[in-house]
């Protein structure tokens, strides 16, 4: 008989020690918290509507060919 994910899951963690509990305990947290923000974010986000905001701040307020420019400079 196949057992559920849930059971398989109460096996593998039965006789681990503490330590590793805690860390497995840690790591389901964490799935939890990424679920959430996933399912809190609105499905119908559009490209379009995340697209702007970085051109009012100090790093992009220049024209795109001083920005290129400086860009092109750090990496020489």
């Amino acid at each position: 008989m196949m057992s559920t994910t849930s059971e398989r899951l109460l096996e593998a963690v039965q006789n681990l020690p503490e330590p590793l509990l805690a860390e497995v305990l840690e790591f389901a947290d964490f799935l939890r918290a990424r679920q959430k923000s996933t399912v809190s974010q609105p499905a119908d986000i559009s490209l379009a509507s995340l697209c702007g905001g970085l051109e009012n701040t100090q790093t992009f307020s220049e024209s795109p060919l001083a920005i290129q420019q400086k860009l092109r400079n750090e990496w020489h």
